[in-house]
């Protein structure tokens, strides 16, 4: 497949994104074999994202994005642009003996991408091998599975800095950094069990979870070598920049239960622990650069890059659900609430004494609220949807951080919007589909200090299909055309940060009113 657009703001394009996938199924009774490959390869330039100040009014920066004008400039549209390249494979089997139901998964990736970030050019390098191993067997009064996640990965990540020219001239290294040749490590054994005790449905699990991720230096970025290999072999390591193995490891039950109280209604709760590791990258780049005199400080305080990232704890949360759901002629409704504890936040925080914002894997919040979700069906051609959410949330206790206290305690979780609501309605008759759906996000914050605050925003979108049977050689062919967007609403559709070094958060524009043309065929 090959797909090509415009960016709907600015100069550039979104593409030319190409993909092969080429799948094989070796149908042998007692050992079948599915073979799956898939590259795919997509360069695009970059949307220019938003500061605080300029979302405030979306009306005039809605459309602001890169230089078209002048290549001398770090803002220049060029300058911002991506080169990616992906390579999957997998291989799966299948196969029962002596009631026991056995199944392999072997997997492995390749992926390169290229970046240009104005004034620097970005390179990740990364490769993954692994399996899944499952057991599944059924008994007289349960079923069970044992099985087992491993995978080993290698990852490359670095970042040159270069003139914002059109020669792109090698400047020396934003960041130059080394793994240690060997792979990270993930382990993950597992076990499952299924039971019914009459209108009673149970299901528990455990999970170990083990993270071993590799060595890694850090070099000083004033280096003349442009190539990577060459630039690390003539490097000099930063002081302190040295960062020993880091692992984790994390048990994860899950315990869910299923009550039947009548043939239309059942009662059910759910509880699970989940997991999030720490992400080094960013912090590892200013500590390389010493922004804001971080790795100074740091030395002079007796601490170094390795101090820091052996002090983060893996982030853990409780996920608590208890709903009920019924079930009418016409449709069902359920309702739910659910309550999350969420342990040692990986959030951005400001230290006192560092004098600097950075990643902190400190903290905790509590998420609670409730939601309905519902399908109804008002006649044989037409179904409804409407599924309100409502959200609380707050963070549980100050930062505490090299013995300084940041007060943050119930301010709101950020990216947590209060309310939400989807509402959906499909109108089928014949070979015509007609669907509208309507998504409101309520007002949220995008940092945990509650300082900027995003308005919520109304979006709806329309498609409209139509079936064929037997065109030419198609036995069929479908048409859908669809419209997102419809009143062009300006809103901010999502956050993140513009550069490694860049402290300061990046909002992106959602985007306008677009049409397109789907056309979907079976031969």
């Amino acid at each position: 497949s090959q797909a090509n657009g415009k960016k709907w703001k600015g100069k550039g394009n979104l593409g030319k994104k190409n993909t092969f996938t080429l799948g094989i199924n070796y149908l042998k009774e007692n050992f079948p074999l599915t073979l799956l490959y898939s590259h795919s390869e997509q360069k695009r330039h970059d949307f220019k994202g938003l500061s605080y100040a300029q979302i405030q009014d979306l009306d005039t920066n809605y459309n602001l994005d890169y230089d078209t004008v002048n290549p001398n400039t770090q803002d220049y549209y060029k300058y911002h642009q991506q080169d990616l390249t992906y390579d999957d494979i997998q291989l799966s089997t299948k196969k029962e003996y002596l009631g026991v139901e056995y199944s392999l998964k072997l997997y492995g990736s390749k992926y390169l991408e290229k970046s240009e970030e104005g004034n620097g050019r970005g390179t990740v390098d990364g490769k993954r091998a692994g399996l899944i191993l499952s057991n599944k067997k059924d008994f007289n009064s349960f079923s069970g599975e044992i099985g087992l996640w491993g995978e080993l990965a290698w990852l490359d990540k670095y970042v040159e800095k270069v003139t914002t020219t059109p020669l792109r001239t090698h400047q020396g290294w934003k960041w130059l950094n080394k793994n240690d040749g060997t792979p990270t490590e993930l382990f993950s054994p597992y076990i499952t069990a299924y039971k019914e005790f009459d209108k009673l449905k149970i299901e528990t699990g455990l999970r170990y979870m083990y993270y071993k991720e590799s060595a890694n230096d850090t070099y000083f970025g004033n280096n003349s070598y442009s190539n990577y290999d060459s630039a690390i072999d003539n490097g000099t390591k930063v002081p302190g920049g040295h960062v020993d193995p880091l692992k984790y490891s994390m048990f994860l039950p899950t315990i869910g239960l299923r009550y039947e109280m009548t043939e239309d209604t059942e009662i059910f709760g759910k509880w699970g622990r989940g997991y999030q590791r720490p992400y080094r990258y960013s912090f590892a780049a200013q500590y390389a650069a010493n922004k804001n005199g971080i790795r100074t400080k740091l030395l002079a305080d007796g601490k170094d890059l390795n101090y820091i990232f052996q002090s983060w704890e893996m982030e853990t949360s409780d996920l608590f659900d208890i709903g009920i759901r019924h079930y009418f002629d016409f449709g069902e409704i359920s309702l739910n609430s659910f309550y999350n504890l969420h342990h040692d936040l990986l959030s951005t925080a400001y230290n006192n004494s560092l004098a600097i914002d950075y990643l902190q894997n400190v903290g905790e919040a509590v998420v609670y609220g409730f939601q309905i979700q519902s399908s109804i069906k008002a006649t044989n051609n037409l179904w409804f949807a409407i599924n309100p959410a409502l959200t609380f949330s707050k963070v549980t206790k100050d930062i505490i951080y090299n013995n300084a206290s940041y007060s943050i305690e119930g301010n709101e979780v950020a990216e947590t919007p209060r309310f939400s609501l989807k509402v959906a309605t499909t109108y089928s008759l014949k070979k015509h589909l007609i669907t509208l759906q309507g998504r409101y996000i309520g007002s949220r914050y995008a940092d945990i200090e509650n300082t900027e605050k995003m308005d919520g925003y109304t979006t709806w979108d329309a498609s409209y299909g139509y079936s064929f049977k037997n065109v030419g050689f198609a036995k069929s062919l479908h048409l859908t055309f669809s419209v997102n967007n419809i009143f062009d609403e300006k809103y901010v559709s999502s956050i993140g940060t513009a550069d490694l070094l860049d402290d300061s958060t990046t909002y992106f524009a959602g985007a306008p009113r677009s049409v397109a043309l789907n056309i979907k065929g079976t031969f």
